[in-house]
């Protein structure tokens, strides 16, 4: 049984007894913890609807506590789905409500959530900056959950600017201090993300085993999202092995828990990541088909880092099919959008038309750019 399908039978039958009393109090209450019930399950919509009609009570008796936390919850679900401007959205006002009342508690999560947010969308350093300054907060107050929290947010800010020594030291900071207090969830995220510092570095035997450990014990509690996570991040171990049937059986499963749970930016990601095994394989037209998927659901959810990914990997494609100057177009939309984020995928697109550089010949490529520039 998921460690959810518990938790929420009391809840509901507290709110049938507010309901009829007409608490208000006690009705917003319980909406407010079914909805975290169903966001924790993925079960986005029905955890909207709650959270929703927990604001409007909050709203309505003027608990203005209630309406920031309303506010925190439906940004989170958001988040969860991939809305990414819709969530801003909330946090901000969450946020503004702390700073007014004082709240250190409430900005600190407000500038934990906000951060979150631009890492998704690509925008790190507005990411790391809103991290640090959570995180001189609650060193301050000695909050060990939020603190091994925050580490683990920098530790992955610094993986996706590519300064993998850092990644590392803030995600073991993250690992030791979910051990000391025994946050399973915590130690299982660490886990997957030591693991994926370990991949990008080429050490695929620790990644596994990592990534392995971290889908053990998400299995363990019922979390479903960190699962599809590691299925994805197993996936790329194994591709990076060249063992693509192994990938692309990982990729599968996290695809169907995103599908499932309407994960739609996980949905992007497994598209992409299956695009490239079929890239791998040869398979051009598959892989076109899965790079198309993953973009437009990239630009649906304004996730500027997948939009640049899959139009690179796009580009890939063109190339191999010698189709030069499509490819060309894609490495320059790929290019300007990472060096606009700051990204360390510069590197990759440089090489990528250093590559095509090469296939064409010095000649016909400054043709090519001659011709863009007429």
């Amino acid at each position: 049984m998921n460690l959810h399908d518990e938790d929420i039978e009391p809840f509901r039958e507290a709110l049938g007894i507010a309901e009829k009393a007409g608490d208000s109090a006690e009705v917003s209450k319980n909406c407010n913890q079914i909805g975290i019930v169903h966001q924790k399950r993925g079960d986005y919509d029905k955890a909207l609807d709650y959270s929703y009609k927990t604001l409007g009570i909050t709203e309505k008796t003027g608990d203005i506590d209630g309406v920031s936390k309303s506010y925190n919850q439906i940004g989170i679900v958001y988040q969860k789905r991939g809305d990414y401007d819709w969530a801003l959205e909330f946090y901000h006002k969450a946020l503004e409500i702390a700073e007014k009342q004082g709240d250190i508690s409430g900005i600190t999560v407000g500038y934990q959530n906000i951060g979150i947010v631009y890492q998704k969308k690509g925008e790190y350093d507005k990411a790391l900056e809103l991290s640090h300054k959570a995180l001189e907060i609650k060193e301050k107050t000695e909050d060990i959950h939020s603190i091994l929290r925050i580490y683990g947010q920098i530790g992955l800010l610094h993986k996706l600017r590519g300064d993998y020594d850092k990644a590392l030291d803030y995600s073991e900071r993250a690992l030791v201090f979910a051990e000391k207090i025994g946050d399973i969830a915590g130690i299982s995220m660490s886990y997957n993300q030591i693991g994926i510092v370990h991949q990008e570095r080429g050490d695929y035997d620790k990644a596994l085993d990592y990534s392995e450990r971290g889908l053990a014990l998400a299995e363990r509690i019922g979390d479903i999202a960190e699962v599809s996570m590691s299925y994805k991040q197993i996936g790329i171990v194994h591709q990076n092995r060249g063992d693509y049937d192994k990938a692309l059986e990982f990729y599968q499963r996290a695809l169907e828990i995103a599908e499932k749970i309407g994960d739609i930016a996980g949905v992007s990601k497994s598209y992409h990541q299956i695009g490239i095994v079929h890239q791998n394989r040869s398979d051009y037209d598959k892989a076109l088909e899965f790079y198309q998927k993953a973009l437009e659901i990239a630009k649906k959810v304004g996730d500027i880092v997948g939009v640049a990914s899959s139009i690179g990997m796009i580009g890939k494609v063109m190339y191999m099919r010698k189709n030069y100057k499509d490819a060309f177009v894609d490495y320059l939309i790929a290019l300007d959008i990472f060096e606009r984020i700051g990204s360390p995928n510069i590197n990759i697109v440089h090489e990528l038309i250093t590559e095509l550089t090469r296939e064409m010949g010095e000649e016909d490529f400054n043709k090519l750019i001659e011709e863009f520039k007429n």
